[in-house]
């Protein structure tokens, strides 16, 4: 998450514990049969739909979602820029230290297949069938989190339903009435915010963070094919831009310019007998998770 998200988290969420403090009964909204029926409810449910090993994987994708942002459109398609011209300058063979520089897996097996002379049409099947699957993998994370979000607020009905037959079975004595009341009504409440803070932002989060990947993989697969093919470097400009936002696209412009004018003097400096510099020889790393 970005620093600003954890921010107004934090204020929120205080907000939020502010508004039941100024009830001024904060004891009550504290029950441990309500959040046992709930929580033990859901994980056991969640336990009979999937297996413990796919939910570990879904735990370890939601941690990764939050903990990296991953990498910027512009960040890979100035790479894939890069790529282009100097593929055109040194052949495709020059992409291999590229390969190790590198460090979005989907971009590392693309260069590899480009520097092992793959067809364009195969490279472009690989990538499309890699992608697919990747999509379905969290596709299926997401709705892991999505059927306890789902769960949460049945089984918070669920103990609302122990509280009202608890509260039914002792209406001749109050004590066990003041017992089972808030169990029925804060069973309830823990329910729906389990469901909608908890584990339905998280779902959510794995989506926006799938919806991201995948158009990084697309634009990977396209920049790397039109390398195949030996598309005009300003074709691919236009065609990888079209991806941004038309506020992005005049930075990935100057981008492309740069990288031109870098390329353009090295071969200058080559043509003359001088050594290249460092920067036109080194790549740009890129990393994601």
């Amino acid at each position: 998450m970005i620093r600003a998200n954890i921010i107004g988290v934090c204020l929120f969420g205080i907000i939020f514990l502010v508004s039941f403090i100024l009830t001024g009964h904060v004891g009550v909204y504290l029950n441990l049969e309500a959040f046992l029926v709930v929580t033990s409810g859901t994980c056991a449910a969640i336990l009979l739909s999937y297996p413990l090993s796919e939910l570990r994987i879904a735990w370890s994708v939601a941690r990764g979602a939050y903990k990296s942002p991953g990498t910027h459109p512009d960040k890979v398609i100035s790479v894939l820029l890069d790529m282009a011209i100097r593929s055109r300058m040194d052949g495709l063979t020059s992409l291999e230290r590229m390969e190790e520089q590198t460090t979005v897996y989907f971009l590392r097996d693309a260069l590899r297949m480009l520097a092992d002379n793959y067809p364009d049409h195969e490279i472009r099947e690989i990538l499309t069938t890699e992608s697919m699957f990747f999509r379905q993998r969290r596709q299926h994370n997401e709705r892991i989190f999505r059927c306890m979000a789902a769960y949460a607020p049945a089984f918070g009905l669920a103990g609302s339903v122990i509280g009202l037959i608890g509260l039914l079975t002792g209406l001749g004595d109050t004590g066990e009435v003041l017992r089972y009341i808030p169990i029925a009504l804060i069973s309830t409440l823990y329910g729906i915010l389990l469901g909608n803070i908890v584990l339905s932002p998280i779902a959510e989060n794995i989506r926006s963070k799938t919806d991201r990947e995948l158009l990084l993989q697309h634009i990977i697969i396209e920049g790397v094919c039109a390398i195949k093919t030996e598309t005009n470097t300003h074709i691919l400009e236009k065609k990888l831009t079209s991806f941004l936002t038309p506020a992005a696209r005049t930075e990935a412009h100057d981008s492309f310019a740069d990288i031109r004018r870098k390329y353009l003097r090295a071969a200058r400096l080559r043509q003359s007998g001088s050594p290249a510099p460092a920067s036109a020889a080194k790549s740009t790393a890129v990393e994601t998770h």
